[in-house]
């Protein structure tokens, strides 16, 4: 008996609710007239976990459907209008065959690339290898969950506004625990920018809640973590031990150390107590390293440390990037930068987008730069960039502490004397510069961008820097560094004395010890008093003293102690004393030595001031060459020095000399209009006009000084005066309308048109 259509197309879909059904899948028909779609699917809509992810099925069933067989499966042709239809719906589109003999569905999505145009319509392939059942879940799994929601994930949603390793344990909780992990997305990007004032009563909270897993506190514990706050890390940390028997050694030492970080001894040694020593059995790798850091630090022994280290094998350190951060970060403290820039290392090549790890590696090796103990400083300086910059734009995303990676940069600048830059990070967007409003208000930021003020003689600059650290203990340091230098030297010196007395930073107090010493004005207590506020060694008294000396006269005795300890820190600061007092065959000499011993390139920069001054202009120009070869001068200087060339040659009439100093110039900026201008008007002035016009063709230089329109009008009047030319004359009149040289020069182009 032949089966009628209507009774084929039900037999289709019995067939096909039933493969969704031994799914555990939720089969809804659709009875009413439809464009054709015949059901609707969702994902595990008949368990206890319906997951609101649906796909639309369109069912076909007969043995026409199997004629146009293919090498991999079946051809099916359909209708444009259906085509328009399903590649439109807002759910996946499933086409599912029906073998009604054999009572199998074979199916395919309906994609356009899947679909093959044709001159009356459309076809698809229906692989014979999709078959409906068991072993196509997992792919129409994914089929439905790729589709986007009409409400987006709550807690994908939020995940770039949170700080990576918060966002590694949101996404590990979700898989357990999806309402957790919503209410915690919610709540902790919704106080990123008052992280503090969430956590607290969160932690407060969590104590008397059963749903408080440890999975949630530890989440909790790396998003304070991140935004700065270890002691709510450690509280978090440690709660998260009590709960989790299996775990709870390793994150009591998480927490423990933390605690040492903070400074709370007690608290360390308390979360540590049911340790008895980092070589009994059953410990822990983060415990045995803090219980051996305290009693380190008990005893004076730092080798009981290095003594574990060197029995645990490296990848089960490896394996533990908070441990390897704690260690770093101690070494660094410690001064011993390179194990610190090596455990960094460890940390970055383990977990590649660590804050920690690429902050940290960038603060070593910064101080290893401000310390003179590296013999790379460009390279390192060039790392410091990369790294700082990567991390604070990270930190800006999810609104993290990006003050100390920002305060990094500036001061970077601020060593290689870029001053302008220095500005530029230092002031706020909402005043044009760099700095949000947190980055501005740094203490080190503010007192920075004051003495790159200073150092381009704009006071009035330094002074506003002053002025948004009003109330602070920074403000009197920046009103010292603004002060008139012509007011008496005792009045000076009083205000630096203040400042020193207000200084709670490592760089405020340096920074007031140094003008105290310029001036010969450092007591002897001076030192002694901020020795731990401003991180002094050995050889940080050494040049502060000597610095004394020559302030208060003492030349000899000055250099005498800055070669008593000798680095590139003390060469920089010999040639400074020199230059000052006048002694400039000495001061070059050291020049030489340090750039010679050291590499260090202010030494070469100084060099070419010091013959400058001397007079010695051809030997300064070609120190200037050397300066150029290095590749390390920061843009700033590179056009600073261009300048300085490019006028010696013009004042000197030499203009093949300023030619190639132009060409020079243009290569590092060849968008400088400057530059080009210089070059044309150098051709011009050898009377080669051909080539002059060449270069103006090429470079299109804008006209924005006065001084310019004489060579600009002579080009157009030989080589182009055309209407375009004068309508552009007009408008050069009109911006230089109170310049009478420059306008009779534009008035010749319509006195010569023709």
């Amino acid at each position: 008996m032949k089966t009628s259509s209507f009774g084929m197309e039900r037999r289709g879909v019995a067939e096909v609710q039933l493969a969704f059904t031994n799914l555990n899948w939720a089969f809804r028909e659709q009875r009413e007239a439809d464009q054709g779609i015949d059901a609707q699917v969702e994902v595990d809509g008949l368990t206890t976990n319906p997951t609101g992810r649906y796909i639309a099925v369109q069912i076909k069933c007969g043995p026409t459907f199997f004629k146009r067989r293919t090498r991999n499966g079946w051809r099916f042709t359909g209708e444009p209008r259906h085509l328009t239809y399903w590649l439109a719906h807002l759910m996946p589109v499933v086409l599912v065959i029906v073998d009604p003999q054999t009572r199998v569905g074979y199916w395919v999505q309906i994609t356009a690339d899947a679909v093959r145009e044709t001159d009356c319509g459309w076809s698809i392939e229906v692989p014979s290898g999709n078959v409906l059942d068991a072993s196509s879940r997992d792919t129409l799994r994914d089929i439905a969950f790729a589709a986007p929601s009409a409400n987006p994930d709550p807690v994908a949603e939020v995940l770039p506004l949170l700080p990576p390793s918060t966002v590694e344990m949101l996404s590990a909780l979700s898989r357990v625990d999806s309402e957790g992990a919503r209410r915690l997305a919610r709540m902790l990007s919704g106080g990123r920018d008052d992280p503090r004032a969430v956590v607290e009563p969160l932690l407060v909270a969590s104590r008397g809640w059963v749903h408080a897993t440890v999975e949630r506190l530890a989440t909790v514990g790396a998003y304070a973590n991140d935004h700065g706050h270890r002691d709510l890390a450690m509280e978090a940390f440690a709660l998260a031990a009590e709960r989790d028997p299996d775990n709870q050694k390793r994150l009591r030492g998480i927490a423990a150390m933390m605690a040492i970080i903070v400074g709370d001894r007690s608290r360390a040694a308390g979360l540590l107590r049911p340790v008895q020593g980092p070589q009994r059995a059953g410990t822990n790798l983060l415990m045995d390293v803090a219980v051996c850091v305290l009693e380190a630090d008990e005893s004076g022994r730092d080798d009981l440390l290095e003594k574990l280290l060197r029995d645990r094998p490296d990848v089960e350190l490896d394996a533990e990037p908070t441990c390897l951060l704690f260690l770093a970060e101690r070494a660094a403290g410690q001064g011993d930068f390179d194990q610190a820039l090596a455990l960094y290392d460890r940390v970055c090549k383990r977990q590649p987008t660590s804050i920690g790890g690429r902050l940290g590696r960038a603060r070593a090796l910064m101080e290893r730069l401000l310390r003179g103990a590296t013999a790379l400083p460009f390279r390192d300086q060039q790392e410091v960039i990369a790294l700082a910059t990567s991390v604070r734009d990270d930190l800006r995303r999810w609104a993290g502490p990006s003050e100390a990676v920002h305060r990094l940069l500036v001061q970077e600048r601020m060593l290689v004397g870029a001053f302008m830059e220095v500005i530029e990070l230092a002031t706020p967007t909402a005043f044009g510069g760099q700095a949000n409003d947190r980055e501005a208000g740094d203490p080190i930021v503010a007192i920075v961008g004051a003495q790159a003020s200073i150092a381009l003689d704009d006071r009035i600059r330094a002074v506003r820097f002053g002025d948004a650290m009003r109330g602070t203990p920074v403000e009197p340091l920046i009103r010292a560094l603004a002060a008139d230098p012509r007011q008496p030297a005792t009045a000076t010196v009083a205000m630096w004395r203040v400042a020193l007395d207000n200084a709670d930073t490592a760089l405020a107090a340096r920074l007031c010890l140094n003008q105290l010493a310029s001036r010969g004005a450092l007591d002897a207590t001076d030192l002694d008093r901020v020795a731990v506020l401003a991180n002094l060694d050995d050889t940080d008294r050494v040049a502060f003293t000597a610095r004394n000396a020559a302030g208060s006269g003492d030349l000899d005795g000055a250099v005498t102690l800055l070669r008593s300890a000798w680095s590139p820190a003390a060469g920089e600061l010999l040639v400074e004393i020199l230059r000052e007092a006048g002694r400039y065959d000495e001061a070059l000499a050291v020049c030489d030595e340090t750039w010679t011993g050291y590499g260090a390139l202010k030494a070469l920069q100084e060099k070419v001031n010091i013959l400058a001054i001397r007079g010695d202009l051809d030997a300064a120009d070609e120190c200037a060459k050397d300066l150029f070869a290095t590749g390390e001068l920061a843009a700033e200087h590179r056009r600073a020095l261009h300048r300085r060339l490019i006028e010696r040659r013009a004042k000197r009439s030499d203009w093949a000399g300023v030619e190639a100093c132009c060409r020079a110039a243009l290569k590092d900026e060849p968008t400088n209009h400057d530059y080009a201008w210089g070059l044309i008007i150098s051709q011009l002035n050898q009377n080669r006009w051909d080539a002059a016009w060449a270069s103006y063709r090429h470079l299109r230089p804008e006209v924005t000084d006065p001084g310019i329109i004489s060579a600009w009008v002579g080009l157009h009047l030989r080589f182009d005066n055309t209407p375009q030319t004068r309508v552009t004359a007009a408008t050069l009149a009109s911006l230089f309308a109170h310049e009478p040289h420059a306008l009779a020069c534009l008035e010749r182009l319509n006195n010569s048109a023709p």
